[in-house]
């Protein structure tokens, strides 16, 4: 059984790194599967994180070493480029044990941050998210996965014919590239979407497969098994139950949810044995295949 937790600390608190610190090391003895970099509503769904999840991922995947690490993101208001650069290299310095969530709820707030140029109807926010990860994609595959040569003896750094323009152009994000960042070790930092920040808008949802879905049962019964980590969203109320739907193969995990979320993830570690760490990636780790690079030519020998 997969587990997943959310972290996030005010960082008005002038301990918030060192409240981050302790929290990050209890979840790693706990034997979390997933930890997501996001800030939990009441009403149970996800926002970027108060402190901002690309610049603490770093940081923070060197005391989580095990888990995935998700780095949860206002897809609205982040700029391609700047993610793809970002993941890129927090994947090389996780081994490829790193993963993004773009998030549409809590936008109200970047929105008073980024000024009205960025405040969007109803209708276009998916639009925009699927556009953003589009084109951060798009960046990523301007490399091959064997393009970085990193040969000391001859010199050689890489093979400029494996390195190319992409000229993505999108509705709302026209990227040339290349990226000047190397393909991440899994291809792609695994995709993870919460099937409630999408599901509202105009009753429209993303048109992109994700790799790892969080969602209640009912939500999740629509999704594919086959491709696709599910995780079950519960709390302290719903969690025996959650455990069931587990067991009968309706999910393959939990997200565990609440202000006692460290405490059920340590307890349910000590029923559910975690699933043997094989591969040496997060993809490898969860038997997800690694994403085909359509811009990719063969280089003729």
């Amino acid at each position: 059984m997969y587990l997943s937790i959310s972290i996030d600390v005010s960082p008005r608190d002038g301990a918030a790194f060192a409240q981050l610190a302790q929290q990050a090391d209890r979840i790693e003895q706990a034997g979390a599967d997933f930890v997501l970099l996001a800030h939990e509503t009441g009403a149970g769904t996800l926002e970027p994180g108060r402190l901002e999840a690309v610049v603490t991922l770093p940081w923070i995947a060197r005391r989580l070493a095990t888990p995935v690490v998700v780095a949860a993101l206002p897809a609205v208001h982040s700029v391609p480029f700047h993610i793809a650069r970002a993941l890129s290299a927090a994947d090389f310095l996780t081994a490829g044990r790193v993963g993004w969530l773009p998030l549409l709820q809590g936008g109200a707030r970047f929105d008073a941050a980024y000024g009205d140029a960025y405040h969007l109807p109803p209708g276009d926010r998916v639009a925009k998210h699927d556009d953003f990860i589009r084109a951060t994609r798009a960046l990523w595959d301007s490399w091959d996965q064997d393009a970085l040569i990193l040969n000391k003896d001859s010199g050689a750094y890489l093979d400029s014919a494996k390195v190319r323009r992409v000229d993505y152009r999108g509705p709302f994000f026209a990227t040339m590239g290349p990226l000047n960042a190397a393909r991440p070790p899994q291809g792609h930092p695994l995709l993870v979407r919460d099937l409630d920040d999408v599901a509202g808008d105009d009753g429209a949802g993303s048109a992109i497969p994700a790799d790892v879905v969080l969602g209640g049962a009912d939500r999740l019964a629509g999704v594919e098994a086959r491709g696709t980590v599910r995780l079950l969203k519960v709390t302290a109320a719903t969690l025996e139950q959650g455990e069931a739907l587990v067991r009968d193969g309706k999910a393959d995990g939990l997200h565990v949810a609440g202000p006692d979320a460290i405490e059920r993830v340590e307890a349910l570690r000590r029923r559910h044995t975690r699933r043997p760490v094989t591969g040496a990636t997060a993809r490898a780790r969860l038997g997800l295949a690694m994403p085909a690079n359509p811009y990719s030519k063969k280089v003729p020998a």
